[in-house]
């Protein structure tokens, strides 16, 4: 009897200890398990943390009303959006916008900026950057001079792709086209992001000048910069 009572209490001794190494078990990959969710979700704040371009460059009329609340104490320039570029989540959101700024003197000569605007979460904005260029802006005319025309077409993509085959030292990818002119050939105003052909090297913001001529051939004429304050 003592016997069997020895067996059976060695049986009850042998469940106990593996349903405890069973909960050990089931413990031990938690944290794993929330390390990798922790991991998913740090990376998904750096990529919100990011640039994001956007699908439409409108300029609606609540862009248009940042850029004018933005701009309210500023003097001795007049600042007109073209083009929505991109956003950024922060604790709130910037706003990459570029804008035509014709500065308020005689014969001024109005250029292309980009604006960087930062809304907080209350609605409140600010510029937080200004990018100047020496890029005259486009403000429309007859046959021969500048027509405004937004957006991203295949005649300025195959220009800048052919452009692109005799040019070193960078890459040029567009954002959108400005506009063109009618010469002896066409040329092509383009918003690009450029990026030097060198190890670890940032990109930037540029208005490229794109000419091709009547047979095809296209070559890139100028490169202006942005350059922040």
């Amino acid at each position: 009897m003592k016997k069997t009572m020895k067996i059976f209490a060695a049986i009850v001794l042998a469940i106990v200890m593996l349903l405890a190494m069973t909960a050990c078990a089931a413990k031990t990959t938690t944290p794993q398990e929330t390390k990798k969710e922790a991991t998913t979700e740090t990376e998904k704040e750096e990529v919100d943390g990011g640039w994001d371009s956007t699908q439409s460059m409108e300029i609606t009329d609540e862009i248009r009303e940042m850029v004018e609340q933005a701009t309210a104490n500023m003097v001795g320039a007049n600042y007109t959006p073209v083009a929505y570029i991109g956003r950024q989540i922060v604790n709130g959101t910037n706003h990459r916008i570029l804008c035509k700024i014709a500065p308020v003197t005689p014969e001024a000569v109005e250029t292309y900026a980009i604006v960087t605007i930062y809304e907080d979460l209350e609605g409140n904005v600010k510029i937080t950057e200004i990018q100047n260029s020496e890029a005259e802006a486009i403000g429309g005319g007859p046959l021969g001079g500048w027509t405004e025309e937004l957006g991203v077409t295949e005649a300025s993509t195959a220009a800048l792709d052919k452009a692109m085959e005799n040019w070193t030292g960078a890459s040029f990818k567009q954002i959108t086209c400005l506009g063109t002119q009618v010469v002896s050939g066409t040329n092509y105003c383009l918003l690009c992001e450029i990026t030097p052909v060198v190890p670890n090297a940032e990109s930037h913001f540029g208005i490229v000048i794109i000419y091709e001529d009547l047979e095809g051939n296209a070559t890139v004429s100028e490169v202006f910069d942005f350059v922040a304050e």
